[in-house]
């Protein structure tokens, strides 16, 4: 998909079609998905808010909308289920679909790129569009989705008998995982080019990368190595979540409150899947993205967001006492502050079949089970603990990446 959330907000609002377009986590922060009007601008992803007003003041921002980009991507994910059960959700953005034994060839395989292509415009708007790309595997597809003409809606077939063609024609950092600073340390092996990567020794990659090195090896002569498989059975093995702040915190206060509500939407996600988990994971950083990490194990497994906070806490409170000033005040000591905040939680269970036989800890998961059906059925956070009234609204605000999609139902 092309510039996704900023073409479906496009697509949402017309007013906003042919404008420039960035859509970010928080208005004061940075751009992480800029319309194709703003990329033509030289407003990138990345992109600070700042930074984009001084390039285009009239730039128009946008906070996210997960629900929007979710319900979008299950639709064009339906459509490509129409054509084949084998379906790859690789990101929010982008899907493989196996035509193996659906398509006669590769002529036949782009005329149904066409036709995929041509059902989004009808069927989901036509301001939503997307590149395809057609190979014989995920690798030369991906790729094959970025040599189209055009900077977008572009289409393209690489057949096995043209995949040698591709070393003149591409970078190292036209392969999906090599980025600048691969590029630099292949560059102090003396690999300048995909034609030398292919050719160096595989044993010495190996030594200089470990596995990584492997699927370098297997990219550079555009095999799958693994690097785009998801096994469909795979299970989620943590759950979590991160917030960026607009602007850095330093009382312990809005901490705590900060906390409290990656907590709670934590627990809630984990009840919706029934999962139960005994290992907590607190991390956070400041401006300078300097920052703290620590997980713990505990003797209990928990989903309620009452208790995720608690071990959260106790790390936080055990293992940056130097924050601190020693009067035991609320603010933290010069040059302390949070700017982003991570919780997740992991060692797993699912379907724990474990009840307590005291009505005193009976009591609190019969009010979290009340609680569920209620934000249920009126919205998120309808009804709230005590200890969260006076928490910014905007504060741990459900937001959605390019990342992997284990956890999304069509």
């Amino acid at each position: 998909m092309n510039s996704y959330f900023a073409s479906v907000e496009q697509q949402a609002n017309p007013h906003l079609r042919g404008k420039p377009v960035g859509v970010c986590e928080h208005l004061g922060g940075i751009i992480i998905a800029p319309s194709v009007e703003a990329k033509r601008l030289g407003i990138k992803l990345g992109t600070t808010v700042w930074d984009a007003k001084k390039i285009y003041p009239k730039i128009v921002l946008l906070p996210v909308d997960p629900d929007k980009y979710r319900h979008v991507t299950a639709a064009f994910l339906r459509i490509l289920s129409d054509y084949t059960d084998n379906v790859e959700k690789s990101s929010i953005d982008e899907a493989f679909a196996d035509l193996t034994g659906i398509a006669r060839d590769y002529d036949d395989a782009l005329l149904l790129g066409l036709e995929i292509k041509q059902r989004l415009r009808k069927e989901i708007g036509e301001w939503v569009s997307c590149s395809v790309g057609i190979g014989p595997n995920k690798l030369v597809s991906k790729i094959a989705a970025d040599l189209g003409e055009g900077d977008i809606n572009r289409i393209f077939v690489v057949r096995p008998d043209e995949i040698s063609s591709l070393y003149n024609r591409l970078k190292l950092t036209d392969i999906p995982g090599i980025a600048n600073r691969t590029e630099k340390a292949l560059n102090k092996l003396g690999i300048f080019t995909l034609r030398q990567l292919a050719k160096y020794p595989l044993s010495n990659l190996l030594n200089q990368f470990g596995l990584w090195g492997y699927t370098l090896h297997c990219m550079a002569n555009f095999r799958d190595a693994g690097f785009f498989a998801i096994p469909a059975d795979e299970p989620v093995k943590s759950i979590g979540h991160s917030y960026t702040l607009p602007r850095a915190i330093s009382n312990l206060t809005d901490i705590k409150r900060l906390m409290l509500k990656l907590s709670e939407k934590i627990g809630r996600r984990m009840r919706h899947r029934k999962a139960w988990g005994n290992i907590i994971h607190y991390f956070h950083s400041d401006n300078r993205y300097s920052g703290f990490s620590k997980q713990h194990k505990v003797n209990e497994l928990i989903n309620d967001g009452k208790d995720i906070y608690h071990y959260a806490f106790s790390i936080f409170k055990q293992f940056t006492p130097h924050l601190f000033p020693p009067t035991g005040g609320e603010e933290f000591k010069k040059g302390g502050q949070i700017k982003i905040m991570g919780i997740s939680v992991s060692g797993l269970k699912f379907d724990v079949q474990d009840q307590p036989l005291f009505a005193e800890y009976k009591k609190p998961r019969l009010v979290v089970q009340a609680m569920d059906k209620i934000n249920d059925k009126y919205g998120e956070f309808t009804i709230i603990r005590g200890r969260m009234i006076g928490v910014d609204d905007e504060w741990g605000k459900d937001t959605v990446g390019f990342g992997r999609m284990k956890e999304f139902l069509i």
